[in-house]
């Protein structure tokens, strides 16, 4: 250890452009090595080793232990690190969907079937005239593979969060309190949200960025809803090759930025990158060893134009599982939900 830090610190720090890809593989060499032999002590001689080798390469590299979060009450702990783990951090966007990319698992759900994923999400909610509190519920869905069959969506509501400087409002739902309707599958490709859908999309990274440019939004940051496009989809099942390529994709968007440690809705630790609009960073959270996918959140970054104190954690999301069943429950459809035709 002592040698890795007299050795970074005769190194320059580089960001951007100068990061380039043979300093990114050199990074992925590393974590290889050490996700081999997580316990060995040799991948840090190894590492010295390389780097006194690799002189005219500069790495800028940290080594840190991390140790994952308790999750909040009512909360399983999802597929994250169960262990302290010594992590080498990411040191710019590119490398994190690179990392990201090579991780996305990819589903394969038959024909009929259903893809099940359970979640846990937290979004503003409004109440009455002058409500205003943080809404948290545990969430399956079943959605139909191929868009041909009823699904369903099942909501357990967890304990409110108050928002920043408010009371949660008497009469907000109770947390235990579960709702249930169908999911019928949709008219028109523009809102479908299935695998069988979802493996018409380009396979590439420059075809995926122009698909999520399809999608600009109202506003005028067009590279805004090309993140959000992305976004959307980093948790969707689809095939592998439609996977890698979403994360590729986000790593085309220009303004999107490193953010380091967060945690997810269910309390996970991770790694973020992010895009700052109106007043919010709009993040993709990865676990800090593995770089599987772990969820999204929203954070204030300027108090003025979000109307939160900085630093308030808005709307969130952990993607617990995903799995693929033959049947989906039979539910009704919701109070405002006409049967499916």
């Amino acid at each position: 250890m002592r040698q890795l830090r007299e050795f970074r610190g005769e190194v320059p720090e580089l960001s951007g452009e100068e990061l380039t890809g043979a300093e990114r593989s050199f990074v992925t060499m590393l974590r290889t090595e050490r996700a081999v032999r997580p316990r060995s002590r040799r991948p840090l001689l190894a590492v010295t080793g390389l780097a006194t080798a690799a002189a005219g390469v500069a790495v800028a590299v940290l080594l840190t232990t991390t140790t994952p979060a308790k999750p909040p009450a009512g909360v399983a702990a999802g597929p994250s690190s169960t262990a302290p783990a010594v992590t080498l951090k990411p040191v710019s966007v590119a490398e994190v969907l690179d990392l990201a990319a090579a991780a996305a698992p990819g589903v394969t759900p038959g024909p009929g079937q259903f893809v099940v994923t359970e979640s846990v999400v937290q979004d503003q909610m409004f109440f009455g005239d002058d409500g205003r509190y943080l809404y948290r519920a545990k969430r399956t869905t079943w959605i139909s593979s191929d868009n041909t069959k009823k699904g369903a969506i099942r909501s357990e509501n967890l304990e409110p969060l108050p928002f920043p400087g408010r009371a949660v409002p008497t009469g907000a739902p109770a947390a235990g309190s579960v709702d249930e309707h169908m999911l019928c599958p949709v008219k028109g490709d523009v809102a479908r949200q299935d695998y069988a859908y979802y493996a018409t999309l380009p396979a590439d990274a420059q075809g995926m960025l122009t698909y999520f440019r399809k999608f600009p939004g109202g506003g005028a940051d067009k590279n805004y809803y090309a993140w959000k496009a992305g976004t959307e989809l980093a948790g969707a099942a689809m095939p592998m090759a439609q996977h890698k390529a979403v994360f590729q994709a986000l790593k085309l968007v220009p303004g999107a930025q490193l953010v380091g440690d967060a945690q997810d809705a269910a309390g996970r630790a991770g790694v973020a990158v992010g895009y700052v609009y109106n007043g919010l960073r709009f993040e993709l959270i990865f676990d800090p060893v593995t770089f599987g996918y772990l969820g999204s959140r929203s954070v204030v970054v300027d108090a003025a134009q979000a109307g939160a104190p900085a630093g308030t954690q808005l709307a969130a999301t952990a993607q617990l599982s995903v799995t693929v069943s033959d049947q989906a429950p039979a539910v009704k459809p919701g109070p405002k939900q006409q049967t499916c035709g």
